[in-house]
């Protein structure tokens, strides 16, 4: 090959470029190129290209004299900037005052971008030819160090989980970023730039800042909960099919004689042999590993791992035996914006009774109700970039509260149903004796400020929401803590009432100068501290923060609150940091209790607020702006007592007790029906396959309705259906009129009995939420298990969802009223 003919970039030390060119027909010219490794005579990939440039007839006088090779680069031709041509241009437009001008034609993506022609022609240009712009090319990537990009991080639960799971882009890069540092590794600038926007923090946290990084970066450690750890592993090197890291010290050997090998040449964007190819593929070079097993290069993508056992190359021989293909990087490459933190809400979990000996069920449950959020969100929410953060609170297994007696006077027999009881009912008789509550409330609140601590200190530019998801016992602890409500205030009110009376009824005066004297010291006492709650509590008893919303779930908070003798309208004290409180209970939780009727006893009558079925999109609207409806037990003593009264004037019953009687009789009868009758799980399992609720969307049907029904059934069972079957379709509209009726009747009831309870004793906003049970839901199991269905209830978690996230066109509306 000519020497003249030989490109001079850059990339001729990877490959040299030969060029023939070839007149065909007059004004026709031909190019073809081919391109050969010229660092060590190995192909390692073919390239060749057809270039014609047409032009009339009468440049076909063109001689090869005029024409010159130069091998340079597009955009620049011995320091003159470069003119693309026109594919329709004309000799004379193409040939312009011997100004050198890259070829373009038809076939001008074929060109290669480090190759221009010129061609000189004597004859000047009338015309300007029109510009082209120039082909954008993608840049050809070498071998060089891996970067932190295409380095991904893998973890997985050791013993329990096979299979390695990539840790998303945000993940992977800190813990690459960080590995780099410790083992003085260069870190590209464009990274380097990328950081400095980042947050500061001392440890390297992941898996959305619940774990944090260990010093050997071998292990991950739970930062919320006790006795978690995951293991982690650095993939540069990957089996091709599934994408599983290889081991760190073979990746590494890999990865150093690979570079070695073939540093700085072109990586081919596609597969260098074909399928016929791949028994005659060549071998570059192969690396001895131990254990029996060597890597063989057959180019710079096509890696292989085998076995060098006499097995295997036997089978390799008679081309039976394959290597496991090699990747080198990940598939996908990381990005510092690929799940990147950004919370909008902090959820704290607290749990109840029951965890002594399961320390880590808590964090169980708030993983199992993280899951159901992740859903919920990706589902309903796409759009929404901040996510909630669910943190588990776990305060019973740093207490040690009666030293062990309690077993030590435990019966014997039965011991295992003994043992469960002292592991869970014991801790409501611990949290009421004045001995040891307020260990608990300590415990509570020191696990509460570390919990937020921490994630403050990872999340520095955190502006969002607290809110406190409290279940059973735990959600009347943390209402103690945010009220500063203590026993010792009972116990205050009683003393200094005791001794106010003592000084009234003291004849001694100088004793009742004492008693004087001792209240008025206590007024000036207060008057300095600020109130009782500053002098009765200590300062390892207050949050570090606000609770905007405090979830009660299957809570015996009203029970708690009757026996303390606590009105309802001072639910909330003023000054105390707690935005809302929202009671949610499953209907046969045995431990759960409403918190309406404190207010006033009309709220009874009152249902709880029920919540939709998380596929119904009525579960994403506000429940502020429901209106209130009654109990059916109560419509149906309303409807007794006019029938009652009826029939006692139709029949001259004169006496108010026969009435009375009657009346108490409907009562006892409907009283012990409930909010969780046919209304509310009758069609369950047809509403949750049809993922709505037709229970919600028409009213159950009036007595009427149902009698008429009946009768249409009996009249065509016994004369054939002919009359009764039309005689029922035609009064079908007249129920449905029944049933509207009905449901504005009771729409209406609720007005009526909201109207006779005072202002000052109403809710300011709806308390209670019920959970929709099931069909199955009416057996003594499902009566034990209500009281624990609260971590997965898909309903459940659509409305905290739907409380956080509120629509934005519901904020023009007005909420009901109450």
């Amino acid at each position: 090959m000519p020497a003249a003919m030989k490109g001079d970039g850059e990339d001729d030390a990877a490959f040299g470029y030969g060029f023939t060119f070839c007149l065909r027909n007059p004004g026709r010219f031909l190019w073809e190129m081919d391109a050969v490794s010229a660092s060590d005579g190995l192909l390692e990939g073919t390239r060749a290209s057809t270039m014609c440039i047409s032009a009339p007839d009468s440049t076909a006088t063109a001689s090869s004299e005029n024409m010159e090779v130069l091998p340079l680069r597009t955009g620049q031709v011995n320091g003159e900037t470069e003119r693309p041509s026109s594919a329709n241009a004309t000799a004379d437009e193409d040939m312009t005052n011997g100004e050198k001008t890259p070829m373009a034609g038809p076939d001008s993506e074929l060109l290669p971008p480090s190759v221009t022609v010129s061609v000189k022609d004597p004859a000047p240009t009338p015309t300007a030819a029109p510009v082209v712009p120039p082909r954008s090319r993608k840049k050809k990537r070498r071998v060089t160090e891996l970067s932190c990009e295409e380095v991904r991080w893998f973890y997985r639960r050791s013993g329990a989980e096979p299979k390695w799971t990539a840790f998303k882009g945000y993940d992977s890069m800190m813990l690459e970023i960080n590995w780099r540092r410790r083992n003085n590794v260069d870190i590209e600038a464009k990274t380097l730039e990328a950081i400095e926007s980042l947050p500061k923090t001392n440890n390297v946290v992941v898996l959305d800042g619940l774990y944090k990084l260990e010093e050997d970066f071998t292990t991950i450690s739970a930062m919320y909960w006790k006795e978690d750890q995951l293991e982690i592993r650095r993939g540069t090197w990957f089996v091709a099919d599934s994408l599983q890291p290889i081991v760190p010290d073979v990746a590494d050997a890999i990865e150093a004689h690979h570079l070695q090998q073939f540093r700085d040449q072109l990586i081919p964007e596609g597969p260098v042999f074909s399928e016929k190819e791949a028994s005659k593929k060549p071998l570059l070079t192969e690396l001895k590993l131990e254990e029996n097993e060597e890597v063989r290069w057959n180019s710079v993508i096509d890696t292989y791992l085998y076995s060098n056992t006499k097995t295997s190359r036997l089978l390799r021989y008679i081309t039976w035996g394959k290597g496991t293909a090699l990747k080198r990087g990940y598939a996908e490459i990381s990005s510092l914006e690929d799940a990147k933190p950004n919370f909008a809400h902090l959820i704290l979990v607290v749990h109840g009774i029951g965890q002594k000996g399961y320390e880590n069920l808590i964090a169980k449950n708030t993983e199992q109700m993280r899951d159901v959020i992740n859903v919920m969100m990706d589902k309903h929410y796409p759009g929404e970039k901040q996510r909630p953060m669910l943190l588990p609170i776990e305060w019973r297994s740093s207490l040690v509260l009666d030293k062990g007696l309690t077993d030590t006077v435990t019966l014997s027999r039965m011991a295992r149903m003994r043992n469960t009881l002292n592991s869970t009912t014991m801790d409501i008789m611990y949290y009421l004796s004045p001995l040891y509550r307020k260990e608990i409330v300590t415990s509570v609140v020191r696990a509460l400020n570390r919990a937020y601590g921490l994630f403050i200190e990872h999340n520095p530019d955190f502006s969002g929401q607290v809110s406190v998801y409290a279940h059973s016992l735990g959600s009347v602890i943390c209402y103690d803590i945010l009220t500063s409500w203590s026993p010792l205030l009972l116990y205050d009110e009683y003393v200094s009432t005791t001794i106010e009376n003592h000084r009234k009824d003291e004849k001694n005066a100088e004793s009742a100068e004492v008693f004087a004297d001792f209240q008025a010291s206590r007024q000036r006492l207060l008057e300095v501290k600020g109130g009782i709650q500053n002098v009765l509590l200590s300062e390892d008893e207050k949050l570090d923060f606000r609770v905007e919303n405090l979830f009660c779930v299957g809570s015996p908070l009203a029970v708690f609150l009757i026996m303390r003798g606590v009105e309802a309208e001072y639910l909330i004290p003023k000054g105390c940091p707690v935005g809302r409180i929202l009671n949610i209970f499953h209907p046969y939780d045995p431990v759960a209790y409403r918190i309406e009727p404190l207010f006033h006893e009309a709220y009874r009558n009152i249902r709880p607020v029920k919540l939709h079925l998380s596929a119904d999109d009525r579960a994403r609207r506000d429940y502020a702006l429901a209106p209130p409806e009654c109990q059916k037990s109560y419509i149906k003593k309303k409807k007794n007592e006019l029938k009652t009264i009826e029939k006692a004037r139709k029949s001259m019953l004169k006496s108010k007790d026969d009435i009375s009687a009657i009346k108490s009789n409907d009562e006892e009868m409907y009283d012990e029906e409930d909010e969780c009758d046919s209304d509310d799980s009758s069609n369950t399992m047809a509403a949750r396959s049809a993922c709505s609720s037709p229970r919600s969307i028409t009213p159950p049907p009036s007595d009427e309705a149902t009698a008429a029904n009946n009768t249409a059934k009996k009249g065509w069972w016994v004369f054939g259906g002919g009359s009764s079957s039309q005689k029922s379709t035609k009064q079908q509209p007249i129920e449905i009129a029944k049933e509207a009726e009905a449901e504005e009747r009771k729409l209406t009831h609720a007005e009526q009995l909201i109207e006779t309870i005072p202002p000052h004793l109403r809710c300011k906003y709806r308390i209670d939420y019920q959970l929709q049970p099931a069909l199955t839901d009416k057996s003594y199991w499902s009566v034990l298990k209500s009281h624990f269905a609260y971590w997965t209830n898909p309903d459940l978690v659509m409305y905290v969802l739907n409380h956080l996230y509120p629509r934005k066109d519901d904020n023009t509306l007005k909420p009901s009223k109450l």
